[in-house]
């Protein structure tokens, strides 16, 4: 862990794209984010209507989020630096246009490889055990420390800890984070969910803005990184 001492975690309630218009040009070390994949994502928790996590993901139905936030990336992030986006196998190669128009150069899909697949389809379907993230470069990032391959392997999160349906493991986010940015720098996550990259910022010294949109998640980040 770094020892970098690092302002209070910035936490916006509300819609991405009036938090990004706000912030300066050129002045975020990196964003690190897992926006709605595009695909109405329903997980098996929603057998129970009563479960927390019984409830749609918002914006989730296409990629018009992705859409207006990548130029905002751009524009936000310092010159030399990374966005890493999380996507889904079915809408990787639109995510990846979309980057693209943005001005972005899709350096690696970095593969999660969780160890264990998804049910699915269990007669139609093999399981699904990975899901990408897009390294994207505004000019030319440089790697920090150890120079891993593109596929990295992290267990999920235990169902009993999970605090977002489809919460990534604060470890594969570290690693992320100490490889694409400096101590210091600040990190913008537009899609916050339950504040997993603003843990993941806290461990590595880094300094974390994330905005939310869903009031209830972003009570669950709250308490979590502001507790």
């Amino acid at each position: 862990m770094d020892s970098v001492k690092t302002p209070p975690p910035r936490l916006i309630a509300g819609d991405f794209e009036h938090a990004m218009l706000r912030i300066p040009s050129r002045s975020i070390g990196m964003v690190l984010t897992d926006p709605p994949y595009g695909i109405a994502y329903k997980t098996g928790m929603r057998k129970d209507r009563h479960h927390r996590f019984c409830r749609e993901i918002e914006g989730d139905r296409d990629l018009s989020a992705l859409e207006r936030a990548a130029p905002e990336m751009m524009r936000v992030l310092m010159p030399d630096s990374a966005a890493c986006v999380f996507m889904a196998q079915e809408t990787l190669a639109q995510a990846e246009r979309i980057m693209r128009s943005a001005g972005f150069e899709v350096v690696n899909r970095i593969v999660w490889d969780k160890g264990a697949h998804t049910m699915g389809d269990l007669t139609h379907a093999f399981g699904k055990q990975y899901e990408v993230l897009l390294y994207c470069a505004k000019g030319r990032p440089r790697i920090r420390g150890r120079r891993w391959p593109d596929v990295w392997r992290f267990p999920r999160v235990p169902q009993n800890r999970l605090q977002h349906q489809n919460e990534k493991p604060v470890e594969l986010l570290e690693r992320a984070v100490e490889s694409l940015s400096d101590p210091g720098d600040m990190v913008l996550d537009p899609f916050m969910g339950s504040g997993s990259t603003g843990e993941a910022c806290a461990r590595c010294g880094r300094a974390f803005m994330g905005c939310e949109i869903d009031p209830y998640y972003y009570g669950v980040a709250e308490a979590r990184l502001m507790g």
